[in-house]
């Protein structure tokens, strides 16, 4: 059996509710304003929403000889309506396609977000490297920040008016207990977040902040230039390098152009540690009218 056998296998509907209580979790968990996201979630809650289905894909039995090697490698989102808290939708997955490389899998798996009405609310594609078998062992083994140890984290604000050429940035951290409580919050458990041993099997040298937590850092400055519930059109994503707990980032967003017939806003955006790429992305933001 490989990988090419679950081609078009479905998972889900699964219904759940974007409960008051669940949305703050959130976005406590990714340092986000507490007050702007009272009556709505945040765009990458959209991170949240995928790993109502994605574990299904992951823990199928015919899918897991296949984790030993599990990289989140790219990421899109479409956002077609707010994320309104309080509304019960449903989520279901699709794997849509497998490319094999020298033994390695390029999986891609698209989560679909429809509101109670039927009316469709997100769609999301993910692409996932996996491979049987273990990676190599890191050169290095390193130890770990003590549990509460991060840089420093800004709160995003809202309603800039945005000029082209004009950069937003926010400065990011996350210890290992802020991991923990993303993972609460997420419901992306991978233990290579908080657990070293974990991380160690997978070819790592120690714990690693999520992939969607640095997503999360970058959409909030992204939004900074709207006030809007949905401020998020679109956005298509590379996870890069690996940040560790502890360490300092940097989220910067760019208004590269803007277009007054639609009231959209081309926005790079990009997380950074020094000079090293993280996580890079290409964003639609929606301007307030």
């Amino acid at each position: 059996m490989t990988l090419q056998d679950v081609v078009g296998e479905t998972y889900g509907p699964y219904s759940v509710t974007m409960s008051a209580a669940k949305v703050a979790e959130y976005v406590s968990a990714t340092g986000d304003r507490a007050e702007r996201w009272q009556q709505h979630a945040p765009p990458s809650y959209a991170g949240a929403l995928l790993f109502v289905v994605a574990p299904y894909f992951l823990n199928d039995a015919r899918v897991r000889p296949f984790t030993g090697v599990l990289v989140h490698a790219d990421q899109s989102f479409t956002w077609h309506a707010p994320l309104t808290v309080g509304t019960e939708v449903t989520v279901a997955g699709k794997v849509e396609k497998v490319r094999e490389r020298s033994g390695a899998f390029f999986v891609t798996f698209s989560a679909s977000v429809d509101s109670s009405s039927g009316d469709r609310v997100l769609d999301a594609v993910a692409t996932f490297l996996m491979g049987e078998g273990l990676p190599p062992a890191a050169d290095s083994d390193t130890a770990e920040p003590a549990v509460a140890v991060r840089g420093s984290n800004d709160l995003p604000t809202a309603g800039f008016r945005p000029v082209v050429g004009e950069t937003f940035t926010l400065a990011k951290s996350a210890s290992r207990l802020d991991l923990v409580k993303y993972a609460g919050a997420s419901g992306d458990f991978n233990p290579i977040h908080f657990d070293h041993d974990a991380a160690r099997g997978a070819g790592l040298a120690g714990i690693v902040v999520h992939g969607l937590l640095m997503t999360a850092w970058g959409l909030q400055a992204v939004a900074t230039l709207s006030t809007r519930p949905d401020p998020i059109a679109h956005a298509k994503i590379r996870f890069r390098n690996a940040l560790r707990p502890g360490e300092q980032a940097t989220a910067i967003a760019r208004v590269a152009d803007m277009s007054p017939d639609d009231g959209d806003c081309q926005v790079p955006m990009v997380i950074t540690r020094d000079e090293t790429k993280l996580v890079t992305a290409l964003c639609v933001a929606r301007l307030d009218g």
